[in-house]
């Protein structure tokens, strides 16, 4: 695998806060997939921390961004105390596109995760022509019926709101997304609104200690998941899960209680006597289904 670190303001001086480095992994003499994962880590998180899995998709023959963005808060805590019941839509949206949508936040056009993917990939192809990047583009935006979209925690939230305007090829949510009101009681709108991405496309996988459990396998229910039972566990199952989008477990992480991260985050994930990941099976499932 083939890891290089791009700084965010060389491929836009624009870009003016959220600078730690994407990283970008390739396999050298594998054939590529048509398909590109990006993966969006979670809340505080930075690029980097999810190596372990980003070396599985590689040896499917996925190239992967790890995409820095905007993300030095939880959008729970933002809308904790809201009346706007379209808070979690509206503080998505905005850090999606970085159009201005909430008094919350203040991203701007170059911070945003779409713009930042965009130039990302216009810098690759300029330094890489022969990799191909420009394929991942259509003029000015992503061309996202060619990528999958995966991400942890809040991460996995956008995720799920990229597939919801945006057709995409794959979405995969690790902890993830579990947008609830405590003024309403309720999950937040829009995760039961129409979206743009068949509900065949999206898969979760998630700790059964995980604080978040119930409110993300109700957000899952209402993307069109599967009911609640529905879920499978990985621990005493092999692929293909019974073909199931829901994947839960209760592995003893890597370090105490790091339920929440264990399902995506190196230092988190539980590994065999040999050291492979104990989830190498079902991230290859998350990522390319029955294969």
């Amino acid at each position: 695998m083939r890891l290089d670190k791009v700084s965010p303001q060389i491929t836009d001086p624009a870009i003016d806060n959220w600078l730690d480095p994407h990283f970008v992994a390739t396999a050298q003499g594998l054939s590529r997939r048509q398909q590109l994962l990006v993966f969006l880590s979670g809340s505080y998180g930075r690029p980097g921390r999810q190596l372990m899995m980003m070396k599985e998709a590689i040896a499917l023959g996925y190239p992967v961004i790890n995409l820095n963005y905007p993300n030095s808060w939880t959008v729970a805590e933002l809308c904790q105390t809201c009346e706007d019941k379209d808070c979690h839509e509206k503080i998505r949206a905005e850090i999606i596109d970085g159009m201005k949508r909430s008094d919350k936040i203040d991203i701007g056009r170059p911070n945003s995760i779409e713009n930042r993917l965009v130039r990302l990939l216009q810098y690759l192809h300029q330094q890489q022509p022969e990799e191909n990047w420009q394929q991942y583009l259509e003029g000015e935006t992503p061309k996202w019926e060619t990528i999958i979209i995966a991400g942890h925690s809040q991460g996995g939230g956008h995720a799920a709101m990229i597939a919801q305007e945006r057709l995409v090829a794959r979405v995969i949510m690790l902890s993830a997304p579990a947008d609830y009101s405590p003024i309403f009681r309720d999950l937040a709108p829009w995760l039961a609104a129409p979206h743009a991405t068949p509900s065949d496309r999206y898969y979760g996988f998630i700790h059964l200690k995980d604080a978040g459990l119930a409110r993300v396998q109700h957000a899952w229910q209402r993307l069109g998941m599967g009911a609640l039972d529905s879920a499978v566990n990985v621990d005493d199952q092999v692929p293909p899960y019974h073909h199931a989008q829901c994947l839960i477990t209760a592995a003893k992480p890597a370090r105490p209680r790091k339920y929440h991260g264990c399902v995506a985050n190196d230092l988190h994930t539980p590994k065999l006597l040999n050291g492979v990941p104990k989830f190498q099976k079902v991230w290859r499932y998350l990522l390319a289904g029955l294969e």
